[in-house]
Formats: structure tokens, sequence, C-alpha cells
């Protein structure tokens, strides 16, 4: 997928590629850009909102978790936005929980309240005790469906039949689903294909997660603007698909994603059979598929041959692919790739 990424170290002003471990001691900002073509599009959009908050985390009792030098936490956040917390330091560094916004806006203290049922949290509310204990959290709006059409930089095509609208597409791993939202003809207005009339602009696309841009009748280009994760980050596997995107805007190779046997993943002389990783070719509309061999270690492409594709970049730093995992790992770490 054609992107041009240009980042920023703060304060310093230089430009440089993130194509290759960086070393950095300064906060990194920049922009990407993103062409899409009319039809699918498998995009990720790695770039973070910027920090509402950075500090240590105190203490955490049921799910709420107090912060250090905070008196009002809710007065912070926008009413009906979706946040996150995400772990800097400890054991749980790189996992993730989402925000309550309600409740810690009608809490009005110096705590964040957790959702403890939600499906993107990265570790179990109910097993954190006092690992969050003096640990660094930065607290951070989620990117959303409104945010996404913000990006474009020419409108969007609203319709009031899905079909003829622009979409975005998000895939449950749990139902093997897709979530189709379409743009309304006010050019506004979000809807989901299984949500009624419910406004959905504020649905979340989490960090990692790929997504599906459907362009209706005409190509364009969406900018992206954010700050580089400088963190671990926690990408846990179910078993069968998930939609990935990179957390970090850097190009991924099977070796660089952790696929191997010693990582937990399971390999196969036949694809089928094999763990994989889809990378999807937006100008063809199709598919290619990689899979772990039976050694555990080399990979081959169903368009490559015999040829070794493991340290190959076949993930591109803004787009959307599919892992199909024969195992769980809740416990799958991606490292930082930007040295401290």
């Amino acid at each position: 997928m054609p992107s041009n990424l240009v980042i920023l170290i703060a304060s310093l002003f230089q430009v440089a590629s993130l194509h290759s471990q960086s070393t950095v001691s300064t906060p990194i900002v920049g922009f990407q850009t993103t062409s899409v073509g009319v039809g699918l599009n498998a995009v990720g959009f790695p770039l973070l909102n910027n920090d509402v908050l950075k500090v240590s985390a105190t203490s955490l009792t049921s799910n709420e978790l107090a912060l250090s030098g905070q008196s009002n936490v809710g007065a912070l956040l926008t009413a009906g936005e979706p946040y996150y917390i995400e772990v800097y330091s400890g054991t749980l560094k790189g996992d993730r929980f989402d925000v309550d916004t309600a409740a810690t806006k009608s809490s009005s203290n110096g705590s964040v309240i957790l959702s403890s049922s939600s499906s993107n949290n990265t570790y179990p509310l109910s097993s954190v005790s006092n690992q969050l204990n003096g640990q660094i959290i930065a607290l951070r709006k989620h990117i959303t469906l409104e945010q996404i059409q913000a990006m474009s930089q020419t409108p969007m095509t609203g319709n009031n039949t899905a079909a003829n609208a622009d979409q975005i597409q998000l895939y449950s791993s749990s139902g093997s689903t897709f979530t189709t939202y379409f743009l309304r003809a006010d050019g506004v207005t979000w809807r989901g294909s299984t949500t009624g009339t419910a406004s959905q602009n504020k649905v979340a696309v989490p960090p990692g997660t790929g997504v599906f841009i459907r362009k209706a009748s005409a190509s364009g280009s969406f900018v992206s603007t954010g700050t580089v994760r400088q963190n671990d980050f926690a990408l846990p596997m179910t078993s069968g698909l998930q939609l990935l995107a990179p957390a970090f805007p850097v190009s991924y190779s099977p070796a660089g994603l952790g696929g191997t046997a010693a990582n937990g993943w399971s390999g196969n002389n036949t694809s089928a059979s094999a763990d994989q990783i889809q990378t999807y070719n937006n100008s063809a509309g199709t598919f290619t598929t990689y899979f772990l061999r039976a050694d555990g270690s080399t990979w081959r492409g169903s368009t490559t041959g015999t040829v070794d594709q493991k340290n190959t970049l076949i993930v591109s730093d803004n787009a959307g692919f599919f892992v199909k995992r024969s195992a769980s790992d809740a416990n799958n770490i991606l490292v930082n790739p930007i040295a401290p």
C-alpha cells in the first residue's frame, strides 16, 4: 500500500525514516499518508493520539485506578469519547485497559475507572492485583470512526444505502464476522450493519487493529498525525483469524512478528494446517498467504515459491493484515523497535 511517512523528533525538527531502528531521547511526532483506491483497502493507523496524562498509578481498588498527583481525572475527558490506558513500566508493560469514561467523569476524583468487561483489555483486570502500583501509565483517546473520516483528504461518500456508501469494516475474532459501518447521506453520521439507527461515530479502532476501508466510487488518501509509540506492545493472539495492524509505523516480516515455533506458532508443510499471515493487495483485490513451515522457522508464500520469506517485509507500516493461529497466546508481546 502506498505510504508516505514523515516523523519529527520533537524540538529538534529532524526528519528521519522509521523503517530501520532509530535511537531517540525525545518524543516522536509525525504524519502518515495512506492512499486508497475504489473498493476494499486493508489499512492500519499506528500513530497515537496525544496523551491526556502520563503519570504513576498508585493503587487499584476493584476497577478504580488511583493516579498520582491528580484531583479530577474525569474533567480531562470528553463525554462519549472512548479512552484507554497503556502501561509503560513493570510486569504489565505494554498492556492496555479500556476506560469507563462516564464513570470516570462521574467520580470526579483522582482516579480513572477501568472497564472490566472490555474485550480490548489485553490482560484480565481481575488478575492485576497490585501490579500497577507505582507504575507509569499513559491515558489517551482511542482512534474512532469519525476521526478516520476526518483524516480523509477529500469528502467521503455518504449514502443511506450501505452498498453505495464509503465503509469502514471491523472484524470480530470471537464471532468470525465483519461489522460494516457506513457513512450516511448527511456526510456526518456513521451507522453499523448490526447496530440499528444509533450513531456509531465514536466506535473505537483499538491499537494494533486493522480495518478495511471500502471506497464506493472514488480513490483518495488519508493523512494521520500523532505520536510514535515508544513502548513494548501487548498483542494477545486468539485461535483462528484476527485482523491486525502494526502498532509502530514500521513494516514487518514474519520473523519481526515473532513467527517461530519457539514463540508458540504452529508450523506445517501444508499451508492450510499451518499458522498463517495473510496480506491484502489493495490494487489487485487479492490475498497472499504466508505460512510457517514444519521446521518452525522458515516461511513460504502462496505466490513466492520455495524462497524463505521469514525476513521479507510483507506487512506495510500502514496496512491491515490477518493472522491465523491454531493456538491462542495471551502473553504475546511485540518488542519496541524504537530504541530508547
